[in-house]
């Protein structure tokens, strides 16, 4: 039987007062020109980009339309969009005028940036953050994702605040589902997926994991030239967050770039990759249970156990489209190097190791008590055990096994 999500009593109560008006439409307005509107009053701007950054309003438009009208949100879900989406878009236009204003940032080089990307829950997190200790990397925090841009003057207020403000949209997610932690730890200084900036272009990865919008779905998938624009965003986030600051390799992350790995290195052709991997039994029942609690946060109407199958058919597609991109040079093998989630935490030094000496990087002196010490201060289940079962999402272990049994032998994959 699939598990029922269930809310803590502050959420029920407050999702109370949608019901009690009605619709929580009538409290909360997601209209994207309402929306675009008060954006541009707050921020005294009103220039989108669309030179520069052709089809992000009616992207913008579409996707928030079909939030709006598929995604059945209840009250705080549509308390959280709003503010969400306002803090997007008004710091979208902040950023139009930031590089208008800076144009020696357009020149900033970014040199060979390494990538981890893989299923989620196949280790990608803690693999980033142990290369993350390594001071030969940069990778994009939390906070300054979130707010790229000043909001003080003073830097250390400016940082305080920045980091102050990133709480309630990393912290405060475990206050709506107290189990999220178990999950996926979030904190407003730690290393973060490119999901999160990214999210300034609605046809990045962000939305849709949290989103249940069919029909924007279907429009992307008939202009996937949008995806392009994604990247180059990327580059420009990156251009953005070294600016005046000392220049190092990059380290990125997200199971997002797994789907889009051509554009990648389109983008990006000196790029390094790092595939992570393990037992699809073990990440797919994860994956949809993260996912579901998710979009839970957003909706009551979270179809778990049609949200399983989908999951189980989606990773088998975007996996199995590696192994032929890999084999038929669609992307670049040999820049490729892989990572299997058992040998990193049986012994962490030793799967790092392997892994720098195969991307050809300096393994740091006294790197191995650096690693040690972190893994130590960050055991494992810190924040409690994720629990689920196949039955909890609506899927079937023998039919997993045999949906990813081509990716298990292509890879040598050990089952768990």
């Amino acid at each position: 039987m699939v598990k029922q999500l269930a809310h803590p009593d502050w959420v029920r109560r407050f999702n109370l007062f949608g019901a009690a008006a009605g619709d929580a439409r009538a409290v909360v307005d997601l209209d994207p020109d309402a929306l675009l509107a008060v954006a541009r009053a707050n921020s005294g701007l009103s220039d989108l980009g669309e030179v520069d950054w052709p089809g992000w309003t009616e992207t913008y438009r579409r996707h928030l339309a079909a939030i709006d009208a598929e995604s059945e949100l209840h009250l705080l879900g549509r308390v959280a969009t709003r503010a969400e989406v306002l803090r997007i878009v008004q710091t979208w236009l902040r950023l139009q005028q930031h590089w208008r204003d800076t144009p020696a940032l357009a020149h900033e080089r970014i040199d060979a940036p390494l990538f981890v990307v893989g299923p989620p829950r196949s280790g990608t997190t803690i693999l980033l953050e142990l290369l993350a200790l390594d001071p030969q990397f940069r990778s994009p925090l939390a906070w300054e994702a979130l707010y790229p841009l000043p909001v003080a003057e003073d830097p250390g207020l400016d940082r305080a605040r920045r980091r102050e403000f990133a709480e309630c949209e990393q912290e405060f997610w475990a206050d709506i589902d107290p189990d999220f932690m178990t999950m996926h730890e979030l904190a407003s200084d730690l290393p973060c997926e490119c999901v999160h900036f990214l999210s300034y272009d609605f046809a990045g990865p962000y939305w849709s994991m949290l989103y249940n919008a069919p029909g924007f779905v279907g429009w992307q998938l008939e202009h996937l030239e949008s995806l392009t624009r994604v990247y180059r965003l990327h580059r420009r986030m990156l251009q953005t967050f070294q600016h005046g600051t000392e220049r190092r390799r990059w380290l990125l992350k997200s199971p997002g770039h797994l789907q889009t790995l051509p554009q990648v290195f389109a983008e990006y052709p000196d790029a390094r990759v790092i595939h992570t991997h393990r037992d699809p039994a073990k990440f797919i029942a994860s994956l949809v249970s993260l996912l579901s609690v998710l979009r839970f946060m957003r909706s009551d109407r979270v179809d778990v156990a049609g949200l399983g199958p989908m999951m189980q058919a989606t990773y088998q597609m975007f996996l199995e489209q590696v192994m032929r991109e890999r084999a038929d040079g669609t992307v670049p093998n040999e820049r490729i190097v892989d990572s299997h989630f058992l040998d990193l935490m049986r012994d962490p030094v030793t799967a790092l190791q392997k892994i720098y000496s195969q991307l050809e990087y300096e393994w740091p002196a006294g790197h191995d008590d650096t690693v040690g010490a972190y893994l130590a201060a960050k055991p494992r289940g810190k924040h409690g055990e994720h629990h689920y079962t196949f039955a909890d999402v609506g899927l079937d272990e023998a039919s997993v096994r045999a949906t990813f049994a081509s990716y298990v032998a292509h890879y040598g994959i050990t089952r768990e």
